[in-house]
């Protein structure tokens, strides 16, 4: 067994609202998409 101690936020991509929280999160972050995506 292995285990991995994470520290931050985690994502269920699996399922269609963890896929948009962490595609909507991670544009916000990003300088180069953020003012386009607030835009939007």
């Amino acid at each position: 067994m292995y285990a991995y101690d994470f520290i931050g936020k985690r994502y269920d991509v699996g399922n269609k609202q963890g896929f948009l929280e962490a595609t909507v999160e991670t544009a916000l972050r990003r300088s180069n998409l953020r003012d386009k995506f607030l835009s939007y």
